[in-house]
């Protein structure tokens, strides 16, 4: 094989709207309704070979636009295998390629095979305790033994894992992101030890408090038992490593970076999430990456559940795990059919749906908001959140005549 056939010819975009799973839709497109429009990448080379990749649009650590595209047509692949600045789908497109055409898999162009099988995460946005329960015992009917939640102040936390503990096996776990939401050490360190005594099913918490606390963070770290996750570098490295934050990290980012970040962490001898977000593509591009770094052994968190359709074929996980894939490139084969259905034109945008928020307070005060910009009042501390009996109640405008005038009389 010539270094010919290693050119990039024909690169093709498409825009796809993959209705989230009936489940959990109603949250999504309260929560995320972006996340629901992946856009596939396709690379054509010389040699005959076609690699896919995607984006999903409204979340992702990098967009491969026009610009990018035109950046690499007409030249070898492997020249830029590694530029990050390419965006989540035309890298992974790149990686697809390049693996078919030396008839290898991605993670043989990486590093050395470390493990056979990665682990893997259910993954549920902020919800009503017994929404997240439902989510617990498809996750494990689904072959998941984990489950990341996001923890939010309008909700009784402790109402939620009570609901998730009941539904669930004793042996299956529950990692819970705060997003810095309990704001110090004087309200998380009480909070989570009576979250871990009462509920053996939490395993980890991610970013309690402010990542910028480095005080704040050890010493609440001495204060709890369960593992702190951080994002790394909020502290820089170093800082985290000697003022000893947290026990791990969420790495994420293009391949450079989380080779690099995935280095780093094992040099430290500190485990870590990958959180790399999409359907069965992005989800097996993490599995190539997580079986060549050796502290990738916390559950990675692709959210691939949310979808009402991964994109590939047979996606099975198994003992919460996936096993990685031989096959050249990404090793997973592309469903057609689905992405044909799901298809649609690449200036779509979703309508925006008018929202009405009701938080309800433990003493029977309701306050209401035409959307979610009340979690800066409570990241800011105006609010006091994780009330016992604590919830929120969300409608999204169904086009109805009482919608538009419960929303009018709130809000003019």
């Amino acid at each position: 094989m010539t270094a010919k056939n290693f050119t990039i010819t024909k690169i093709e975009r498409i825009l796809l709207d993959v209705p989230f799973h009936p489940r959990c839709a109603r949250t999504m497109e309260i929560q995320g309704p972006g996340w629901s429009l992946p856009e596939l990448v396709l690379v054509e080379t010389a040699g005959g070979v076609r690699g896919v990749g995607e984006t999903i649009t409204g979340y992702t650590w990098g967009r491969s636009g026009e610009a990018q595209c035109q950046r690499v047509l007409g030249h070898n692949l492997f020249d830029f295998l590694w530029d990050d600045s390419l965006g989540a789908g035309l890298q992974m497109a790149l990686f697809d390629a390049a693996g078919k055409l030396l008839e290898v898999p991605c993670h043989r162009l990486m590093a050395p095979l470390y493990r056979e099988a990665c682990p893997v995460s259910w993954w549920a946005q902020t919800m009503k305790p017994e929404e997240w329960a439902a989510e617990a015992r498809e996750a494990e009917r689904n072959g998941y033994t984990t489950m990341k939640v996001k923890a939010r102040p309008w909700y009784d936390v402790d109402r939620q894992l009570e609901a998730v503990a009941a539904a669930t096996s004793p042996h299956f776990k529950l990692d819970a992101d705060f997003n810095a939401l309990l704001l110090g050490v004087d309200l998380a360190a009480p909070l989570i030890s009576r979250l871990e005594t009462r509920y053996p099913c939490l395993a980890i918490v991610e970013s309690p408090i402010p990542q910028e606390d480095v005080a704040g963070n050890a010493l609440l770290r001495r204060k709890i038992k369960s593992p702190i996750s951080m994002h790394f570098g909020v502290p820089p490295i170093m800082t985290a490593l000697r003022q000893e934050v947290c026990d791990g990290f969420v790495i994420g980012g293009g391949a450079r970076q989380v080779m690099n970040e995935g280095i780093l962490a094992e040099k430290a001898q500190m485990p870590f999430w990958l959180q790399l977000v999409g359907t069965g593509l992005t989800t097996f591009f993490a599995v190539h990456l997580g079986a060549v770094l050796s502290q990738a052994r916390w559950p990675a968190i692709p959210c691939t559940n949310i979808y009402s359709h991964p994109l590939i074929k047979d996606f099975k996980v198994e003992g919460g795990h996936l096993r990685v894939p031989q096959s050249p490139g990404l090793g997973v084969e592309l469903d057609w059919d689905a992405v044909e259905k799901f298809r649609v034109a690449p200036d779509y945008q979703k309508p925006t749906r008018r929202q009405i928020h009701t938080i309800h307070w433990p003493e029977g005060r309701q306050t209401h908001y035409p959307d979610g910009r009340y979690r800066n009042d409570f990241l800011t501390g105006k609010l006091i959140g994780f009330l016992p009996g604590i919830s929120l109640d969300c409608k999204l405008d169904d086009g109805s005549g009482e919608f538009d005038r419960e929303y009018r009389a709130l809000f003019g």
